[in-house]
Order: structure tokens, then C-alpha cells, then sequence
């Protein structure tokens, strides 16, 4: 346990206490005060990675009020800039990065969420308790963009198809999670214990299997942020004024085409519609694009949107041969729409459309033509003939009685070498105004979609309405509500008497019948059939209702599109023996892959009186209105933070082997450091939360040690712990133990404040003595271990980069959003990325906003010692190779700042001593002396101000911190 040090030397500063007394046993003395003008620089360096301006320099120099440096301390820290420099030090930990890597290493749009998260924790000074708990289980305490730590790290897109492979790589991310936990949080190598008892330390390979069953169900992915709750009251109060305005516009819904019925030549053929009469040659595919024709041509107000599904069936043509018979086996009065392919010069030009009355093919007394069409070009007759495979659109063949029996028969023309067929769509026809009009196209309804699918019917009377499905888009079919209404009351509602039945129901607590009319909407209320296919749920009304409107959908909070019904029909009963059809998928348009959203309504209102058409109109204004309201409060955002599912048994692996299972392992942690345990069937999100809730405990011995050691690292350039990632057996022994816990005890006294503890330690003589060497401390400790000297260092290369912006006055300070790519990106389907050579405003962001790409540095500052986010780290080396020089002298992005310089002293500098002077203020932090004013003007002289601006950027003094 952390126990809080006496102090060796009281009433000095508590961090100069225990240096001072360290100092005194190796018979070393510290060094003297460094003056103001570097330490505000040493300040602004280390805290936001940024020099401070000529003018702050001036003003601290000048400022006589006996606490000005911790007034000064005080104001960094409060920096928005502060969080943007210490986040870089995080996101390295924990190896963040905006691509998957492996060998495809596709980017991670999304991903930029999580580091603005962290910068505005830190910006917060959120305890770093919470800030641990949330960045393991932030789902569960409303910060989920936290969990992004979670999935920082690589991954492997391109899943092998050996399962032993895939397998191996779901273990290797499983590792990179519980050895960035141990790692960035204990400061434990938990990932040596994978394939055997960890060689060091008391972590044994089932405590390294009880970790992985607290993080199995984690799943690289993006995710949803939920709404917040001021935002979800507002949407209710909107929903209902929706509601309520959809319910008064009802009467305006046009229902002529509500029982159409949609056949396509390719599709159908299955359920026995389409009979090939002969063997067809072949199939013609449309082409991508949206022209008219091809397969995703939108349609327009004379033409209808392509139905086709992008192909069509196509004969050799025989004069007066019947290929192909539709039987629709309906009855009634409907409108014909007939389709073909079209644009090839082969295609016959007078392709005859037939009903027979009996439907047998072999006698032809009882046919009758229905139409002779052009099969080279489009219905309307027009188009050229391109060569291409194209989908005509619909012809009006008429109204006509049509029975169960007959059949509307394709047969060849006297023309041409073939014969095509493709979609045929029946619209009821219910008055004689709809036979007498001529329309250009039907109506067709969009495809059926996850989220909500209305369907509207003519009002009739029921007692039982069954919901048969046929066919999903994947596997069980799933409906999370189905709803009822006569005119606004949902009538299915339990709560209103309503009973549930099926013909079998999939077996699991979230899908049950009952959820069908419980009033809740989303998966995890829904209802699963028992089989795939040819299933139906029917929900019985407690007296006979007339209705007008069924509503349905698979999964209205969006996060789900599997299970979908695609092929459906929808009746009505009064009996529950004489089944009247409602609705079906026959009128609707193909279910893509992809998916489709809830479509439009059309409302028509020239048919109605004037009085009441207008008030119509107004209706439909206002709805659209309060529509965009809702979806705008609505929309969501996708972070990359993963998903989570409950996981299955864990059990320890042999060797680490995937195909070596050994003894089921619970989830749990540590067992030398806590007795922490759960149940093997807990729930998913409880074992992280658990977990969490362990690491951020004030009794846990590693938490806080781990943390205030990472701040000592960044704040002096070696951790007391020089391991900053290994506080086990194999790290080394911290150079001031009790220092060590003297931090820890006071960041855990002090509400895990980050901040308080940077200003215990930049307010200590310790921070704020000279750099200098000295013949006595190099002697004895040259590389300033115990702090007789502030060791000086070089910035990293986000430093350099940052302040060579802000001496040009460059420097874009915009923060947070996604970030700006230092590549050019050849997006094939393994990314290929390609440095800029060429750079402008919106690459003059901070570094930490440069998207970072794994298995790739930035072409100018990767040099310094970046990491490619590969993997975690925790200490950066400090290398000194020859690319550093060359990439700080020769590239194009210091060329083209060092002239940006000069434009600077040309605009604020009146004379070439001014420029000169102006020039070490902004480099510097301080005033030139006369020598170098002197040596300056005479190398201006020799070369020019563009070569003076390089030699300044290129400086030691500008890349160190002093």
C-alpha cells in the first residue's frame, strides 16, 4: 500500500525535501535559480510544447509580485494548450492511431474523438481515477467515447480463412488490450504471462486469462454515441406533434397502389410466378451509374426509378414463341405495367405482351393482345439503341380484368434475333377515374427498411392480423414492435387486450413473443421466429376494430439491419380462417445490401376541396419542419470505441495455443494484488466496470505510483522509476522511493488532480534551478539522476515542428475535429501513403491534429524519434542520426518556413538590426547580444535573410528545452 513519507527536511518545499537529502548523501549541492527569460521558456516548452511570445517573456521578466511564478504556473496550466502537449505523452501510451495498420492499413475516420476526449480530460483536470475508469468501462458511466482506449491500438482487417488463423489474430487483439491496460495503468507486463507464468513477477497465465475473459467481448468497431437526455426530451415532445400531424394527413395518402404487386423476371421465379416456357440464353446486366437505363437510375417525373434489380432475361427469338409466362394469380381490376431490356439493335422491335384466359400455354383461342413493343429502346419510344444493356421502364398496357388463373405471356416478334422480359407490376385500378387517366409510371413504394416501414391499407374491419414472412435479408427474422392503428390508437398493445401468438418463437431473453406488442421498441425488445423462412406472428384484438395503418420495423434504434423481412404478406381476419390480404413486399422496391431508409410519404391534395387541400398543405409544411427539427436533434455520432457482446467461456490456452483450451477461466484480476473475482457468466460491461473500479481504487498499490512517475518523466526527462511501463521484478528500482510515494499519496489526497500535482512540482526549487553543468556533478552523476541541475533536453518532434510554426507566426491554433494528413493517400485496397511535398494552411495545425498513420512517419519530423503507433510506448528515445540534420535543413517544410520567417521580420522590423533582434526573440525567447547581432548582419551579408532564417530554425538553442 501507498503510506505517505515524513519529509527528511521539514519546512523545505516537500519535492526539494527528499532531492535536497539525496543530494546531501552523494556530497552534491544543487544549482542556482535559472534566470526569468528561461524559465518562462522551460515552462512554456515543457507544459504546452509551444514558446512563449516576446511579449510574455517581457511581461514575467518585468513582473515584481513576490508569487509571479506560481501566478505564472497557475496560468499555463489553465492553457487549453496544456491538454493538446500532455495528450501527446498519453496517446503515445496507450498507441493511438487513425489506421488499422497490417497490411491493408485503412484509415479510422472516426477515431479522432477519443484524442479530443483526452485532451479536454486533461484540459479539465478530470481526476485521473475517473479518467482511468472511463477510458476501460465509459459505456457504462456515460462517457463512452472513452473507450476508444480500448481499441486504440492495430488491427487486422483481412481475417484468415484458416480458423486456427483467426483464432490467433482475435488473441493477438485480446492481447494488445490487457497488455496496454497493464501497461499504461499498473505499470505490469500482464502480456509476459500469455503463454506461460510470468517470468518476473507474481502474474500467473490464468490471472492473464481471467483479464482476457473481462475484455472478450470487445470488438474493434465504430459505435453510436447515445443522445443525451436533454435531447431525448425533446425528442418526445416532437415525436408526438409528429405523430399527431402524420395522423391528420393520413386522409391525403393516396391508396390506389397499396395491393400492387411487382414481379421480376429473375427474382421471382422461385415462388413460382415466372414460368421460363424455354430455356432462356442468357441475362443482360445493366450498367453502374444513374443515367437512364442503367442500374441505379433514379427515374425522374416521366420515368420510373430502375426496379429491375440491374438485370434482365433475355431468349432467342422465334416469331410468335412464347418464352416466358408471369401468373400472378390474382384477381380484380389492375393496371398492366409491363418492362423489358432494351438498348441492343439484336432485340426485336415488335415483341408481343398476351393474356391468356386459361393460362395453358398450349392453347391460344383464349389470348388476347396486351401490347407490341419496341425492344431497342426505352417504353416511351425513345432513345437511341447504344449497344448496352438497359432496363426500358415501365409500358402501359391497360387496364384489365385480371383472375387467378390467367397468365400475361412474352412471346417473340417477326424481328430481330431476341427476345427480352423483365419487371411486370400490377396497380389496382378501385374507380373509373383511375382507369380513364393515363399515367407515365406507377407508383412504386420504397424498399423496406430496418428502421419503421407504414404500411397504410384501406380501412376494413379485423379481430386478427398475421404477419407472414417468407424470406429475410439473414437468417431468423426479428420484429422489435408490431403496431395496429385505427386512426391514432395502436390497438395491438398488450396493455389494450391485445394477444400475441407464432408459429415458433426463437429462445432467448431479449426475443420473446410478448415484446411484439409491449410497447418497446428496439432489439433488445423484439421478437425472433423460430426458422428462417415461411414463419408468421398474429396478433389477436379484443373485438373487431376497423383499421388503416400497420406499422413495423426490425430495429428502430438503429443498430441492427440483420433479420430483416423482404419477402412478406400482411392479412386480416374477422374468423381467423377467411384471410384478406392487407399488404406485402410484392409493391415494393428490391431490398438492397446495403439498406434503405424509411421512405417518403406522398400526399395528394388536388383532389380534395380547396378549404381542405390548404389546410392539408399547411400540415405537411409544418411536418417537414418539425421533421428536420427531430432528425438534426437526432443524428448521431460514430466514434471508434468499439462494441461489446457478451463473450462466450474463457479458458486458459496451453502454450498460449488457440486450439489448446485448458480449464475454463472466470473473469478476474490480479490475484496477488486483489481478490477481485466475478461469476463466469457475468455480464459483459460489469467485468470491465469491475475491473475499472479496482485499478482507480486508492487501495490499489500501482494506480497513482505509475502516474505521478509518468509526470516526474515528462517534467524532467527520466521517470524516478526509469521504467515507466515496468514497476515489476525485471524494472529498475526507483531513484527516490519515498518521493514516489510521497506524490502518489498526495495526487490520491487531492481528488486525483493531475494539476496539482504539476504544480507541486514546477513550483519546487527543484524545477527551477539552472541547467548548466557543473565539474562536481558530472563526477558524480553525469546524467542529473538526482537533480543537482535541471537536465535540458531536446523538445520532440511535435515540439519542433509546433514552435517553428509559431516563430513564423504560421501556427493554425484551431483545436479539436479531425485532423490533417501529412500524405497523400493512394486509397487502392491496400493504402499506400505517399508524403506531401507541398504544404498550406491546413497543414499548419499542431501535430498532435496530424493524423496518424501506423507503419508510416511523417516524412520531415518521423526522424525524431516518433512512434508509428504501432505499439505502446512509453518513453520516447532521444536519437541524434544524420537524417535529423538534413530533414531540419534541407526539407521542403523548413525551406518554406524559414522564408515565412522572413516574411515576418519584413513586415514588423523596420530595420536589419531589428530584424535581426526581432528574430532571437521569436527563435530565442531572449534579446541577442551585440556579438551576435554583429556575426548576424555579417552572415546576412554573405548569404541572404532565407539562409539566416534556416540557420536560426536549425539551431540547438531553438530545439531544446533550456
Amino acid at each position: 500500500p501507498v503510506v505517505r513519507p515524513e519529509l527528511p527536511l521539514p519546512g523545505e518545499h516537500p519535492v526539494d525535501a527528499f532531492i535536497l537529502a539525496k543530494l546531501r548523501e552523494s556530497n552534491l549541492t544543487p544549482s542556482e535559480p535559472a534566470e526569468r527569460r528561461t524559465l518562462i521558456r522551460r515552462l512554456y516548452l515543457v507544459m504546452l510544447g509551444l514558446p512563449p511570445t516576446p511579449q510574455q517573456v517581457e511581461r514575467f521578466v518585468n513582473d515584481k509580485r513576490d508569487n509571479a511564478w506560481e501566478l505564472l504556473v497557475d496560468e499555463v496550466l489553465a492553457n487549453p494548450h496544456y491538454g493538446e502537449r500532455w495528450a501527446t505523452h498519453w496517446l503515445d501510451l496507450v498507441r493511438f492511431g487513425e489506421t488499422h495498420g497490417f497490411e491493408t492499413n485503412r484509415e479510422r475516420p472516426n477515431a479522432w474523438h477519443y484524442r479530443d476526449w483526452v485532451i479536454d480530460a486533461l484540459n479539465s483536470d478530470k481526476p485521473y481515477d475517473q479518467f482511468v475508469l472511463e477510458q476501460i468501462a465509459g459505456d457504462a458511466v456515460g462517457a463512452d467515447i472513452g473507450t476508444g482506449f480500448l481499441v486504440a491500438g492495430p488491427y487486422d482487417l483481412v481475417k484468415g480463412a484458416d480458423p486456427k488463423l483467426r483464432q490467433m489474430q482475435r488473441q493477438d487483439e485480446l492481447a494488445d488490450m490487457i497488455n496496454t491496460t497493464g501497461t499504461a495503468f499498473l505499470g505490469l507486463t500482464l502480456g509476459c504471462a500469455r503463454c506461460h507464468n510470468h517470468k518476473f513477477d507474481p502474474v500467473s497465465q490464468s490471472d492473464y486469462y481471467a483479464m482476457q475473459a473481462v475484455f472478450a467481448g470487445v470488438n474493434h468497431a465504430d459505435r453510436a454515441l447515445p443522445l443525451s437526455e436533454e435531447a431525448q426530451q425533446q425528442l418526445v415532445v416532437l415525436d408526438k406533434q409528429i405523430a399527431e400531424l402524420r395522423e391528420q394527413l393520413s386522409q391525403f395518402i393516396p391508396r390506389t397502389s397499396l395491393a400492387a404487386h411487382l414481379f421480376d423476371d429473375d427474382k421471382q421465379s422461385s415462388a413460382k410466378t415466372i414460368e421460363y416456357v424455354t430455356e432462356p440464353a442468357g441475362q443482360g446486366k445493366n450498367p453502374g451509374g444513374t443515367e437512364r437505363g442503367f442500374a441505379s437510375d433514379a427515374g425522374s417525373e416521366s420515368h420510373s426509378v430502375n426496379v429491375s434489380g440491374g438485370a434482365y432475361t433475355w431468349w432467342k427469338n422465334v416469331p410468335g414463341q412464347v418464352v416466358a409466362a408471369y401468373r400472378p394469380q390474382v384477381s380484380g381490376r389492375y393496371r398492366v405495367w409491363i418492362s423489358w431490356g432494351s438498348g441492343h439493335a439484336s432485340h426485336t422491335k415488335d415483341a408481343q405482351y398476351l393474356l391468356d384466359t386459361d393460362g395453358q400455354i398450349n392453347s391460344t383461342e383464349d389470348r388476347t393482345q396486351l401490347a407490341v413493343v419496341d425492344q431497342q429502346r426505352f417504353s416511351d419510344g425513345s432513345g437511341d439503341v447504344p449497344g448496352k444493356s438497359l432496363w426500358s421502364g415501365f409500358f402501359n398496357a391497360g387496364v384489365h380484368e385480371l383472375s387467378t388463373e390467367q397468365a400475361i405471356l412474352v412471346a417473340g416478334g417477326s424481328t430481330g434475333s431476341a427476345v427480352t422480359s423483365d419487371v411486370l407490376l400490377l396497380e389496382p385500378v378501385t374507380d373509373q377515374s383511375l382507369a380513364d387517366a393515363e399515367p407515365s409510371m406507377p407508383r412504386i413504394r420504397g424498399a423496406v427498411n430496418a428502421r419503421e416501414n407504414v404500411e397504410y391499407v384501406a380501412p376494413i374491419a379485423v379481430r386478427q392480423v398475421r404477419f407472414t414472412i417468407n424470406r429475410t435479408n439473414q437468417s431468423q427474422p426479428c420484429i422489435d414492435e408490431l403496431q395496429i392503428y385505427s386512426g391514432g390508437e395502436n390497438v395491438a398493445l398488450a396493455s389494450a387486450g391485445a394477444v400475441p401468438s407464432s408459429s415458433g418463437d426463437f429462445v432467448h431473453e431479449k426475443h420473446k413473443l410478448k415484446h411484439i406488442n409491449d410497447g418497446k421498441v428496439g432489439n433488445s425488445h423484439s421478437w425472433i421466429a423460430s426458422t428462417d423462412s415461411n414463419c408468421w406472428v398474429q396478433i389477436d384484438l379484443p373485438a373487431v376494430t376497423t383499421i388503416d395503418r400497420i406499422v413495423w420495423g426490425r430495429d428502430r434504434e438503429q443498430q441492427f439491419s440483420d433479420r430483416l423481412a423482404i419477402d412478406y404478406r400482411i392479412e386480416g381476419a374477422v374468423d381467423g380462417e377467411n384471410w384478406a390480404l392487407l399488404a406485402s413486399s410484392t409493391d415494393r422496391m428490391p431490398y438492397q445490401s446495403g439498406g434503405s431508409t424509411p421512405e417518403a410519404l406522398v400526399y395528394e391534395f388536388d383532389s380534395f376541396p380547396e378549404q381542405q387541400a390548404s389546410e392539408g398543405r399547411e400540415w405537411l409544411a409544418r411536418l417537414n419542419k418539425l421533421t428536420a427539427q427531430r432528425d438534426a436533434i437526432a443524428t448521431t455520432t460514430s466514434v471508434y470505441a468499439g462494441t461489446f457482446s457478451q463473450p462466450g467461456p474463457t479458458h486458459r490456452l496451453y502454450r498460449g495455443e488457440p486450439d489448446a483450451p485448458r480449464e475454463q477461466v472466470s473473469p478476474a484480476a490480479i490475484k496477488s494484488l486483489t481478490e477481485l473475482s466475478l461469476a463466469a457468466d457475468a455480464p459483459e460491461q460489469q467485468r470491465r466496470l469491475k475491473v475499472a473500479e479496482w485499478i482507480a481504487s486508492k487501495d490499489n498499490p500501482l494506480t497513482a505510483r505509475v502516474i505521478v512517475n509518468r509526470l516526474w518523466q515528462f517534467q524532467f526527462g527520466t521517470g524516478i522509476v526509469d521504467t515507466p511501463s515496468d514497476f515489476g521484478g525485471n524494472g529498475t528500482p526507483p531513484s527516490h522511493p519515498e518521493l514516489l510515494d510521497w506524490l502518489a499519496s498526495e495526487l490520491m489526497e487531492h481528488d486525483w488532480s493531475l494539476k496539482h500535482i504539476h504544480r507541486v512540482l514546477l513550483t519546487s526549487k527543484t524545477w527551477q534551478q539552472d541547467s548548466r553543468p557543473n565539474a562536481a556533478g558530472l563526477a558524480v552523476d553525469a546524467g542529473a539522476r538526482l537533480l543537482w541541475r535541471f537536465p535540458p533536453r531536446r523538445l520532440e518532434a511535435e515540439g519542433i515542428r509546433d514552435c517553428m510554426l509559431a516563430a513564423t507566426g504560421k501556427l493554425n491554433l484551431e483545436m479539436g475535429g479531425p485532423g490533417f494528413s501529412a500524405f497523400e493517400v493512394e486509397a487502392e485496397n491496400v493504402r499506400h501513403y505517399h508524403p506531401k511535398k507541398d504544404f498550406g494552411p491546413e497543414d499548419w495545425r499542431r501535430m498532435i491534429y496530424m493524423t496518424k498513420v501506423r507503419q508510416e512517419r511523417d516524412a520531415v519530423f518521423g526522424v525524431f524519434d516518433c512512434p508509428d503507433c504501432s505499439q505502446v510506448v512509453p518513453k520516447r528515445s532521444r536519437s541524434t542520426t544524420p537524417l535529423q540534420a538534413l530533414n531540419l535543413l534541407n526539407s521542403r517544410f523548413v525551406m518554406q518556413q524559414a522564408q515565412l520567417l522572413v516574411e515576418r521580420l519584413d513586415r514588423e522590423a523596420a530595420t536589419p538590426e531589428a530584424k535581426v533582434e526581432l528574430a532571437w526573440q521569436l527563435c530565442f525567447g531572449r534579446p541577442a547580444e551585440a556579438e551576435e547581432v554583429k556575426a548576424s548582419l555579417a552572415f546576412v551579408h554573405d548569404a541572404d535573410w532565407q539562409q539566416f532564417a534556416r540557420a536560426l530554425l536549425n539551431s540547438n538553442e531553438f530545439v531544446f528545452i533550456p
